[in-house]
């Protein structure tokens, strides 16, 4: 679910290729805008505590999903995301809009810096399909 990505290790990054899919080749673009981690998972929330350091994150759209890379101190975290089993969604109800990655593991919410672009859009529904709606009506 969390993959510690800071060394080259290469049996660890044929485990996350095999969740998320390989990456596309480098020359078509294939990441996301940085956005503030500010809730994960028990283990992302762990690591979101050692410091009080703000958590930026940003996803690189695989073949098959995403990997959702974030860093702590001097480390380099992966969560890769499968289109199978994670979806999105999009809350525009605070100050800025937050993304919601709802992953088995547990939901991964990020703070946009700005509205979302087309191209993120884009990115989203390419790597996990069409945003999630809430069926729940006020």
């Amino acid at each position: 679910m969390l993959w510690n990505l800071t060394y080259a290790d290469p049996d660890r990054w044929k485990e996350v290729y095999a969740i998320s899919g390989p990456p596309f080749p480098w020359w078509k673009r294939s990441g996301s805008p940085r956005m503030r981690l500010i809730q994960g998972p028990a283990p992302v929330g762990k690591l979101l505590e050692e410091t009080s350091d703000i958590k930026w994150a940003n996803l690189q759209r695989t073949q098959a999903g995403a990997i959702l890379y974030f860093r702590v101190r001097l480390e380099v975290y992966g969560m890769p995301c499968s289109k199978a089993h994670t979806s999105w969604s999009l809350s525009g109800t605070g100050p800025r809009p937050v993304l919601t990655l709802h992953h088995p593991a547990g939901p991964v919410l990020l703070e946009l810096n700005s509205a979302p672009s087309v191209g993120l859009f884009r990115l989203l529904e390419h790597a996990f399909g069409p945003q999630t709606v809430s069926k729940v009506h006020v």
